[in-house]
């Protein structure tokens, strides 16, 4: 363990942190009371919604207060659980090591033998070493994540069986040798996690880490087989997300008993050797950085999903976003001014208690234009899209009067959304796992149609700008604020 570590533990057991477990609900203070700019606070909330980065959540939380807790339309953070994207993977590398404190897997053991009926009928060597270890450290040696973007990701869901796919891809090095960004094996961890405890990752969180925490209402998507996706798509409140640092924080100990091994997060939260490149580079999905903003660890999601812990600063920070929020780890912490309690600051409270408000208004309704000849034409009509990274199958929109639907198939899935023709989202449990999304809508021209598509639990953000052509397809120009895609072109035929 590094003397730094040492020392945030030390400060942590004898108490010159605040000992306290937020099981239930968190204390709320006023941020100068914990030695932070309630202004500043609210200047950086002000900049989201001028800049429109796209965040969702900002929860800032210090000596175990929640000094700051804002929503930006449209997500509310009171009523739905938010994607976690790859923050995924720090809560399977959290059970992963609950799992094994509990003797109920061990990091030597051989992947395959977790998976009997979906492993090759005949592995070769490298691939019979293959070791859970190897998988936590993202070292399998299967040949997923070298190339751009996540391919293998992509393949595997679109698979009959994703355990087998993932099992079944070739070999590109030995195993613990080569690092790479491999999501289809953390999928093959968590799976390792409910095959070893014969529950789903979910049920095995739930027993031993979520429901000693108080985290409520997980919700977690599965795979064909009901294996839940180790790698990404689980969906936690921002408090509750914010529970998980507040135990890495506390050495995995959590009200008297030690959830995680204290050892498994001293591990955790150790700088890996190297870079990203060289083995051990990934760690196991702590993120753990010593950079501009000090040292810190946690975990990071596509889309501006983060959890951020400053232990220096005994200070946790949860920003969930459907575009980017990097730009708000800094301004957060130069708001830290002070160890010791500030000056009371009415005015800064209430400039930050207005920015917080302003932050969760929807935009005032703008009145529907007539809709061109176009609109009759074309609604209704199904059009298909090959397999692109978008993830979208098809599109219809659906034009009655004032009002509209826009209906897609999402790798597949059926999904319908309301579209607010007046600038307005009708936010509803309209998203993939009955999240919430909503969608807006507005001709451009008398042929093309801009379409606001906004999965909001889910993340997914799309801009798709359609164009209707005389040969009965659509050319869509489609922009998805996560990354899925940027300035991409699909052309859909009419089915």
């Amino acid at each position: 363990m590094s003397i730094r570590l040492a020392v945030c533990f030390a400060l942590v057991s004898t108490g010159a942190f605040a000992q306290y477990y937020p099981t239930g609900e968190w204390r709320t203070a006023t941020p100068e009371s914990q030695g932070i700019d309630s202004q500043a606070l609210a200047t950086a909330i002000d900049q989201v919604k001028e800049k429109q980065w796209g965040v969702h959540s900002l929860l800032v939380i210090r000596h175990g207060y929640v000094v700051a807790d804002s929503d930006f339309y449209p997500y509310n953070s009171s009523t739905a659980p938010h994607d976690l994207a790859s923050v995924t993977k720090t809560i399977t590398s959290t059970l992963t090591g609950v799992a094994v404190g509990n003797g109920v897997v061990k990091l030597d053991q051989s992947l395959l033998s977790f998976f009997p009926k979906e492993s090759p009928a005949n592995p070769d060597e490298k691939k019979r070493s293959i070791t859970v270890g190897n998988i936590l450290h993202m070292e399998s040696g299967l040949d997923c994540g070298f190339l751009p973007g996540e391919q293998e990701l992509e393949q595997m869901k679109r698979s009959a069986n994703w355990v087998q796919f993932a099992l079944s891809l070739p070999m590109k090095y030995d195993p613990g040798t080569h690092p790479s960004y491999c999501s289809p094996g953390y999928h093959l961890l968590g799976s390792v996690l409910g095959a070893a405890s014969k529950m789903t990752e979910e049920d095995f969180g739930r027993k031993y880490l979520f429901g000693p925490l108080g985290i409520r209402d997980v919700v977690w998507a599965v795979d064909p087989q009901g294996r839940n996706h180790g790698w990404g798509d689980s969906h936690f409140y921002p408090r509750d997300v914010a529970k998980i640092g507040y135990l890495y924080l506390h050495g995995g100990e959590w009200a008297g008993k030690q959830i995680v091994p204290k050892d498994w997060v001293a591990a955790s939260i150790t700088p890996p050797p190297g870079g990203r490149g060289a083995p051990g580079g990934f760690g196991i999905e702590w993120n753990v950085t010593n950079g501009p903003n000090g040292f810190q660890y946690g975990g990071t999601g596509r889309g501006g999903q983060t959890l951020i812990v400053w232990p220096e600063l005994d200070m946790i920070v949860v920003s969930m976003a459907g575009g980017n929020a990097g730009q708000l780890a800094p301004m957060i912490r130069a708001a830290v001014k002070s160890e010791q309690a500030l000056p009371s600051n009415p005015a800064g409270e209430a400039q930050l208690k207005k920015a917080s408000v302003a932050a969760a208004l929807a935009p005032a309704a703008v009145p529907v234009p007539a809709l061109p000849a176009m609109a009759a034409r074309v609604s209704g009509n199904v059009y298909t899209f090959p397999v692109n990274a978008s993830r979208l199958d098809s599109l219809s929109l659906v034009f009655k009067g004032s009002e509209a639907t826009a209906n897609v198939k999402y790798y597949g899935e059926p999904l319908s959304f309301p579209v607010g023709l007046d600038g307005v989202y009708r936010v509803g449990k309209f998203g993939p796992l009955g999240l919430p999304a909503g969608a807006t809508g507005k001709w451009t021209s008398d042929s093309e149609f801009l379409l606001d598509l906004n999965f909001i639990a889910n993340i997914n953000h799309y801009t798709l700008a359609i164009r209707f052509t005389p040969e009965k397809t659509i050319e869509v120009t489609v922009n998805e604020a996560s990354g899925l895609m940027r300035n991409g072109h699909i052309t859909g035929a009419l089915q």
